[in-house]
């Protein structure tokens, strides 16, 4: 109801503020921002279509097709997970399928269960990523003609069935239960990235009945997905249903029904833990009293934000991993009691506390030192780590007084400026006065101070050894008054390199990505570092594709954060065409034109046009872009600097397109630097001394 509301005053306020623009008759300017980069990945390069519903068992070995475009010369398959993947040659096919690739997967005892990822490289390119689910849980392929209870399939528990459900029907399946066996029943779909808003529904199996209250959907923390757990009564067979909420299907309808009778925790707890610490994490959620604690070392890398937790007791399988949190601050966890200011527990700023409203009425306080007129930001989350719970979070002076409270239409955050240095106390509540396991959440206070934010279009790009490419950065999000310049440059494999410095007041660009040469064809993991002097401090952040990764998995609300960061380069042999781009002259004046001077190599294939398109070009310089002829390999892009131009280092990206074998291929070469000058100032002429008459 809250988060109805919430969308329903948005609306409201957009159509007041649309009502504003229009009413001022054009009298008032609107700042526009820029348009969102658009970069698609290079035609050229591999896709994998592959469903979901492949997954494989801890410690086993399978072969399995994956699908997709152009998956011709396959060369490796990179996980994200312990493990090996080997391509295997089809001896049946006379020449390749590039919509198919065989790959055996080998995966160690010890890997860890969820989900993971791969990706194909060809000598062309390496691909988007799907997920790859592990699992400890014996594995079973649903058949197709399960879509009645008199046909419903009959599987041995436990089990990870792996299914999709067509629209306008239902899946059954049957299994045999014993008196007194307490049983999971789990759908994992929107989890793993698929649009499946599942259910499950319990029937007897000898009277075809459904089972009273045996019914699950979304259930509280699963993200849409859900989880039923029941004791039997008596011995029998149960019919379990699977379906879409409003009966959709098809081929992307994919899930995984688990059965068995393992932990069915909701969170972890603590929820989060600080960089390069120690620490035992237990869980939250029914039953969760009785799951062991897991003992954890946080990783001190600042691009990793979060670790995974697997809830699992001494037998009976595994429980779906859990996410914690990794920060920067000191962590702890609530002690009770603390319902009333005079027991709050002490919260360090900065700092953060993992908190739980157990009990009917529960508040829970905290008590922290603040400063005269230094900002406090104050956050609460809770569907960040899969907690279903909903926060009210109050400022309260020495005497109880409320000071400041968060707004329930908006997100859990709160901005609290203290009027006098002295100790305030937080108190937080359920904001729909519930209570119990489920109910956790993670409460962090921060001095509001200057930083920014970087995000990504694409994932994946392709070049060769000893050339580079073109990296395009979405947005940087200069928060908090930061307005000065950001430095980006690429992490990871020490055979990739790449710097440039993004000049205030510009928020999108392209950034190099150079390989170094002699650098083996495959496949390298890279981030983007984004680094700034902040009020004197070295600020370092890592760009994100949240937007990209979530609509790779089906528009998962809160993807998996060690998703968010990871990029990938194919290294490829020998391009079928490059370009390369030199500026004449090699400094440019304002209010004056110039060239770019096109160098094109071909291999023999590479004959056609080649079409030159700007990706990127900085404010006021227009570049006059004409293609390449068939068979040239000289050419010239005219370059017009406006007198408005900012003095300085200016990239432009300009791609360029062609037929190779009837087919289309694009390269990106890396930026090409302008140096953009002030006008040189011409010195008067001097008059010659007049010669005296005689």
């Amino acid at each position: 109801m809250v988060r109805r509301f919430a969308g329903l005053l948005s609306l409201f306020s957009f159509g007041l503020g649309m009502l504003f623009v229009l009413s001022t008759g054009g009298t008032r300017s609107v700042m526009g921002q820029p348009k969102p980069l658009v970069v698609p990945p290079a035609p050229q390069a591999p896709t994998l279509t592959t469903p979901v519903t492949f997954g494989m068992k801890q410690g086993a070995s399978i072969e399995l097709v994956l699908s997709g475009t152009n998956l011709s010369d396959p060369v490796a398959v990179m996980l994200s997970c312990p493990g090996k993947a080997t391509i295997v040659p089809d001896a049946k096919e006379a020449k390749p399928d590039p919509a198919k690739v065989k790959v055996k997967f080998e995966l160690p005892a010890d890997v860890a269960v969820g989900l993971h990822t791969m990706r194909v490289v060809t000598k062309q390119g390496v691909s988007n990523f799907r997920p790859l689910i592990v699992d400890d849980l014996p594995g079973i392929e649903e058949v197709a003609t399960n879509r009645t209870k008199d046909m419903a399939q009959d599987v041995l528990m436990p089990c990870s069935i792996s299914a999709r459900t067509d629209a306008e029907a239902s899946d059954f399946f049957k299994v045999k239960v014993t008196a007194g066996l307490k049983l999971t029943f789990e759908v994992v779909a929107r989890r793993i990235g698929s649009p499946l808003d599942p259910i499950i529904i319990l029937h007897d199996g000898r009277t075809k009945r459904e089972l009273i209250d045996q019914y699950a959907d979304d259930t509280p923390g699963l993200q849409s997905d859900c989880r039923l757990t029941h004791t039997f009564k008596e011995a029998g067979e149960v019919l379990v249903e699977v379906r879409d909420t409003t009966y959709r299907g098809g081929v992307d309808f994919f899930y995984r029904l688990r059965i068995g009778e393992f932990p069915a925790a909701i969170t972890a707890y603590p929820l989060a833990m600080q960089r390069g610490k120690d620490a035992k994490v237990g869980f939250a959620g029914p039953g969760a009293d009785d799951i062991p604690a897991v003992a954890v070392k946080a990783a001190a890398d600042p691009a990793i934000g979060a670790v995974h937790v697997t809830p699992k007791r001494s037998t009976g399988g595994s429980g779906w991993p859990l996410p914690v949190l990794l920060t920067e601050e000191p962590q702890s966890v609530e002690q009770e009691p603390n319902n009333t200011p005079d027991k709050a527990n002490k919260l360090p700023v900065p700092g953060g506390i993992s908190g739980r409203f157990l009990e009917k009425g529960d508040i829970d306080h905290f008590a922290i030192a603040g400063k005269k007129g230094q900002k406090l930001v104050i956050t609460a989350q809770t569907y960040e780590v899969n907690s279903p719970c909903e926060v009210l979070v109050r400022v309260l002076d020495a005497k109880g007084a409320e000071l400041s409270r968060s707004n329930p239409a908006a997100a859990t955050r709160l901005e609290f400026t203290p009027p006098a240095d002295g100790d305030f106390t937080i108190a937080c509540e359920q904001l729909n006065y519930l209570f119990g396991p489920n109910e956790v959440y993670h409460l962090a206070v921060n001095p509001s101070a200057p930083d920014f934010e970087v995000s990504l279009v694409l994932d994946r790009c392709e070049a060769q050894a000893g050339g580079g490419t073109s990296v395009a950065i979405a947005n940087v999000a200069r928060l908090n008054g930061y307005a000065g310049p950001v430095e980006l440059s690429i992490a990871g494999d020490p055979a990739l390199s790449g710097t440039i410095t993004l000049p205030t007041g510009q928020t999108q660009t392209f950034m190099p990505l150079l390989v170094k040469a002699g650098t083996k064809p495959g496949a390298y993991r890279f981030v983007v570092k984004a680094s700034a002097k902040v009020d004197g401090k070295d600020v370092v952040r890592y760009a994100n594709l949240t937007d990209y990764v979530k609509t790779s998995l089906g528009g998962m609300p809160n993807p998996p954060p060690d998703l968010l960061h990871d990029c990938a380069v194919a290294v490829i042999e020998k391009p079928a065409f490059t370009v390369k781009f030199t500026p004449e002259p090699a400094s440019i004046e304002k209010g004056k034109a110039g060239k770019l001077n096109v160098d094109a190599t071909r291999e023999k294939e590479a004959d056609a046009d080649i079409t030159l398109v700007p990706l990127f070009v900085p404010p006021n310089i227009t570049p006059a872009v004409k293609p390449i002829p068939k068979g040239m390999t000289k050419a010239e892009v005219g370059i017009t600097v406006a007198p408005p131009t900012a003095v300085g280092k200016a990239p432009i990206v300009i791609r360029a397109t062609s037929k190779v074998g009837g087919k289309d291929y694009i390269v990106t070469p890396p930026p090409t630097i302008l140096d953009v000058i002030e006008p040189k100032k011409l010195e008067p002429k001097k008059e010659e001394p007049k010669k005296d008459k005689k």
